[in-house]
Parts: C-alpha cells; sequence; structure tokens
C-alpha cells in the first residue's frame, strides 16, 4: 500500500468526521439555542450568590444542612408498606377523596 492511498484513506475518514459534526450541528441548532437561553437564565437567576461573603455562604450551608436534616428525619417517620398495599392505601384518590365522585365538598 503506498502512501498516497493511506493519506487517501485518512482524508476520507477526516471528511466523514467533519461530515458528521456539521449534520449534528445543523440538526440539533435549535436545541442548541434554547441550551444557550438556559445558561444565561441561569446564571442571571444565580448571579447574587457570587455577591454573597465567605459568613453569608457558611450560614446558607449550615441551614442547608438543618434543612436536609429535618427532611430526613420527617422521611423516617413514614412506615414501610408492602410492594402492592402503598398503591392500594395510599393513592386511592376515590376511597380517600370524598368529592372524587362529584359530591360537593363538607363543610
Amino acid at each position: 500500500m503506498t502512501a498516497e492511498v493511506r493519506s487517501l484513506g485518512a482524508w476520507s475518514r477526516l471528511r466523514y468526521r467533519v461530515e458528521g459534526v456539521w449534520n449534528r450541528h445543523i440538526r440539533y441548532r435549535d436545541l442548541y439555542r434554547q441550551l444557550d437561553l438556559m445558561r444565561a437564565d441561569l446564571k442571571a437567576r444565580t448571579a447574587w450568590v457570587d455577591e454573597l461573603t465567605e459568613e453569608e455562604l457558611a450560614e446558607m450551608l449550615r441551614g442547608l444542612g438543618e434543612c436536609i436534616d429535618a427532611v430526613q428525619a420527617a422521611g423516617s417517620d413514614v412506615p414501610d408498606w408492602p410492594e402492592g398495599e402503598a398503591s392500594s392505601q395510599c393513592f386511592d384518590v376515590a376511597a380517600t377523596d370524598p368529592t372524587a365522585d362529584g359530591a360537593p365538598p363538607v363543610t
């Protein structure tokens, strides 16, 4: 195999890769634009975090830790239901909601 044939194969592979990247760019152009808008929106919404002092950040992290602990503690109070029983007892709207059949709410 000559060097000319090998370079032709390399050129063909490179052209194929570039063509794939270009087609992907064209196909997902609108999604990329939406993603850019969402990134800019998120950056604008969270810009206030950059202005916080070290003390304020430490206080926020402490509060976040306390909030997570409270949620986990509240979650541990929920009883463990057997697999099929939870859906029939907890999520049966018709059995728990008196207005599910169209009756007016009791006041």
